[in-house]
């Protein structure tokens, strides 16, 4: 069935898709995620905020570390339908493009958005960044559709987590009593 799905999916090879493919490639290589974390983070503590900072920082660590430790644990291997689109190697489970894609990305819209209200809109549009992410990985043939979508699940795990932890009201401030108030996190 999974094979199936890829298959279709490659039919619709063209140059524009191709295209896509090395863009959604790059979104979600770690050595481009790296150094954009690292630089949200060094924002955040320019900005004297430490929370969305150690936010950052735990989401950019386990984006890198949980999928290289299940995708050892479980040891599957990648499609090999047709050549591959784009270098890759390692294992195929979870897809570590589409935890950054989930993780990251969303994380990032929902912080710019959110003292605007529209914080939800922004987590929305950047997931949608996520899921074209995973949608590349298909398309380039080096993931079966369940590593994308165990990719995506983690990936929106650590991202909702984060919103969650910085819509808490310690994250927001004190009141002048010093009491907090009750949460109202996304």
């Amino acid at each position: 069935m999974e094979a199936d799905l890829l298959l279709r999916i490659h039919a619709l090879s063209s140059p524009a898709l191709d295209v896509a493919a090395r863009i959604g490639w790059l979104l979600g290589v770690t050595g481009f995620c790296v150094p954009a974390v690292l630089a949200a983070v060094a924002w955040h503590l320019s900005r004297g905020e430490r929370r969305e900072a150690l936010a950052w920082l735990a989401v950019g660590v386990a984006t890198a570390l949980l999928p290289a430790i299940v995708k050892a644990a479980v040891a599957r291997a990648r499609p090999t339908l047709w050549p591959w689109l784009l270098p890759t190697s390692g294992y195929a489970f979870p897809s570590g493009h589409a935890v950054a894609g989930a993780a990251l990305y969303p994380l990032v819209g929902w912080l710019v958005l959110r003292s605007r209200g529209r914080g939800t809109l922004g987590y929305g549009a950047g997931l949608a960044v996520g899921v074209l992410i995973g949608l590349t990985r298909l398309y380039a043939g080096v993931h079966w559709p369940t590593d994308v979508l165990a990719g995506w699940s983690l990936g929106a795990a650590l991202s909702l987590g984060a919103v969650r932890w910085l819509g808490e009201p310690a994250a927001r401030g004190r009141a002048a009593n010093g009491r907090r108030h009750g949460s109202s996190a996304p």
